[in-house]
Parts: C-alpha cells; sequence; structure tokens
C-alpha cells in the first residue's frame, strides 16, 4: 500500500470519509496480495526492534497522522466535540482495524467499521 493510499478524503463529513477510508483499508489487509505480507512482517517485528522502528515510522504512524489530521479537522468544523483527545482516537480507531486484521477471525466489513464509528461519534 502507498502512503498515498492512506490519504482521506475530505467531504465534509468526518463519519462518511472515515468509514470510506476503513474500508477500502480493510480490503487491503485482507487482500491475498498485501495480508498474508503483512501479517509475516509484524510477526517478524516482534524479534527485530530495527523492523519495528521502521514499521512503525513509515506505516503505522502514517496511518496513525493521516487518520489525526482528518478528525482534527472535524473537530475544528464543530463536527467532533472540542473537549476530545483526538490522538488516542486515532490510535483507537486506527487499532481496532489492525487488531482485527492480525489477530481476528472476524472481517473488517461494513457492520464493524459501522459499529466503530458509531461508537466513536458517540464519544
Amino acid at each position: 500500500m502507498w502512503t498515498s493510499d492512506l490519504d482521506y478524503c475530505d467531504t465534509g463529513d468526518v463519519r462518511a470519509d472515515l468509514r470510506e477510508q476503513f474500508l477500502r483499508s480493510g480490503l487491503a489487509l485482507s487482500s491475498p496480495s498485501i495480508g498474508p505480507v503483512y501479517r509475516a512482517v509484524i510477526a517478524e517485528a516482534q524479534a527485530d526492534s530495527m523492523l519495528r522502528a521502521t514499521l512503525h515510522e513509515r506505516f503505522l504512524a502514517t496511518v496513525e497522522q493521516s487518520t489525526l489530521d482528518r478528525i482534527t479537522r472535524a473537530q475544528r468544523t464543530g463536527e467532533l466535540t472540542a473537549k476530545a483527545n483526538l490522538e488516542f482516537a486515532a490510535e483507537v480507531l486506527c487499532g481496532t482495524l489492525y487488531y482485527r486484521s492480525l489477530l481476528s477471525t472476524r472481517p473488517i466489513d461494513e457492520d464493524a467499521v459501522d459499529g466503530l464509528l458509531d461508537m466513536f461519534m458517540a464519544a
């Protein structure tokens, strides 16, 4: 997945933008060309601190920052409450998807994404 694939649309509807991005990411993470490679890299990173740091720097931090940027814009426009801790929210949103991809047999499908976003928007 190229870094530009991590860019969010900004339609003015943060929920719709997150949904579109998360569904797209879910498809990529479950694809035969990306999913097994990603899981293998994550597994190897547990024993290789340099790989773990590189993975974090070049991918995971980019994913979280991209999500943080989108929800920060939504907070500025009043779509999200001003008092929300958005750094933690970005980590939870992204972490939920990657947990499901790496450690669960459940899919990252519309029901999962909608449930996650319902909780996020209610909070």
